[in-house]
């Protein structure tokens, strides 16, 4: 053996040791035979060593969640910051975490365990469960990928000899009956009529910003980040939208970032409808005439005043947020504008404006539409605020504008992207064309087969 190493024998086996290039000795086994302590060093041990890495046998014990920090520690200046933020919040604590999260989560499936103790069969198992709980596959494939990404760190750091999510079968899109990257579900394309239905249940101004989102179909965090200066409005019919930032929330701090992609800054035009709801607008912002204004102000609710009445509370955090929401949806829309108290010195903080204006509003034009029997005003109960990027793409779609323009005002990296996302809404052709070249043949062969035939006499 070499210097570095050696075997010795050691009660019923043998033990493989040796000494570390910062000189610390260490062992390990026990081992059946001699030759199996070899072999264990010449493949584990002796590499490292020549290489000047230190080696040591416990390293793997680590436990995930402190191996996931020092992950975690490794990249904070590499990753954007809501990227950090996310994958913090994906690593939390499972008390932290809710609903799933509490035992599908990753700290409450893996956080407790040393890290050479994970399998790739248990990795497979828990990625099946994630599926069977009705998991999106890219939530699935996001929330395995840091799993595999915080343990491919440890292979690199000697702590383990090989990734353990390596060869993992992922769900895909197609295996849930969908094209990867295509937007299908008809509960994410609202018609004008719904559009309108959803912006009458909202309060001023929030009003405002879901029509803006479905007439110009900017992300929620483009809206969030827009400023007074960035709406150019030349005349009575016409504007354009200025899209510089995104505004994300991390660490408690609304923070503006460079926006998703290089495509993704762009100049965005307004229909003239739109055009004169934003010019009404700004003669009612506040702060209208200072251009570095956020164009729309973050926000919070004033507590209900006490009733005197006594309920049960709901034992969960799923059901008293549900219990919140209907209770805000009973209001009529002049309630819910009388509870908001406005800050517009801050952007819009797109989840708490979800949480608390957005569902119940989605509740309250329901309620209204069925009391007017307007069946056409009902909206899907589970529409998501997204769902209205998804219509302004509908809607270009129908009315026949060019996919490259849609592209460019949507910012999405390139028309492909465009037509792939929604390649039903932009594939309308009837093939007419090509159906009257097959009809002509089809013609051809009748006349031929009508030449052919001889008629018999009687």
């Amino acid at each position: 053996m070499s210097t570095n190493g050696w075997t010795r024998k050691r009660n019923n086996g043998w033990l493989a040791g040796w000494r570390n290039p910062d000189g610390t000795e260490r062992n390990h086994g026990l081992f059946d035979t001699r030759k199996a302590a070899r072999n264990w060093l010449a493949t584990e041990v002796l590499p490292k060593l020549a290489r000047g890495v230190s080696v040591d046998p416990k390293a793997g014990a680590i436990l995930f969640r402190d191996a996931a920090q020092a992950w975690l520690d490794s990249r904070r200046d590499e990753l954007k910051p809501s990227t950090l933020d996310g994958y913090r919040y994906a690593l939390r604590p499972k008390g932290e975490r809710r609903g799933d999260g509490k035992t599908l989560g990753i700290d409450a499936v893996w956080g407790g365990y040393p890290i050479n103790a994970i399998t790739r069969d248990g990795i497979q198992q828990w990625v099946q469960r994630m599926t069977d709980a009705g998991k999106k596959p890219s939530t699935v494939r996001h929330t395995y990928e840091i799993v595999r990404m915080v343990l491919e760190q440890a292979v690199i750091d000697y702590r383990l000899p090989a990734n353990p999510a390596d060869h993992v079968k992922l769900p895909t899109n197609h295996s849930a009956g969908r094209t990867v990257g295509v937007v299908d579900d008809p509960a994410m394309f609202l018609t004008p009529t719904q559009v309108e239905a959803l912006v009458d249940a909202l309060p001023w101004p929030y009003n405002v910003y879901a029509h803006l989102a479905a007439w110009s179909g900017l992300r929620a965090a483009e809206l969030c980040a827009l400023r007074v200066g960035d709406v150019k409005l030349p005349d009575a019919t016409t504007g354009q939208l200025r899209v510089d930032w995104t505004v994300r929330v991390i660490g408690g701090e609304a923070t503006y970032y460079d926006p998703k992609t290089k495509g993704s800054r762009r100049t965005v035009p307004l229909p003239p409808q739109t055009v004169g709801v934003l010019r009404d607008y700004l003669s009612d912002h506040p702060y209208g005439d200072n251009l570095d204004a956020p164009l729309f102000p973050n926000m919070r609710l004033v507590p209900p005043r006490p009733t005197g009445l006594k309920s049960d509370a709901p034992t969960t955090a799923t059901a008293r947020a549900q219990q919140q929401v209907a209770a805000l949806a009973a209001l009529t829309v002049e309630e819910a504008e009388a509870r908001l108290v406005l800050d517009w010195s801050e952007p819009l903080r797109h989840g708490t404006f979800y949480k608390a204006v957005f569902r119940p509003a989605v509740l309250r034009a329901n309620r209204t539409a069925q009391a007017t029997k307007d069946r056409a005003a009902m909206l899907p109960p589970a529409l998501k605020f997204h769902a209205l990027r998804h219509t302004y793409a509908s809607i270009c779609a129908e009315h026949d504008v060019p996919i490259r323009e849609v592209a460019a005002f949507m910012g999405h990296a390139s028309p492909r992207t465009t037509e792939t996302v929604y390649t039903h809404l932009f594939k309308k052709d009837d093939h007419a064309g090509a159906m009257a070249k097959l009809g002509a043949a089809q013609a051809t062969t009748a006349r031929r087969r009508a030449n052919n035939v001889i008629r018999l006499s009687g």
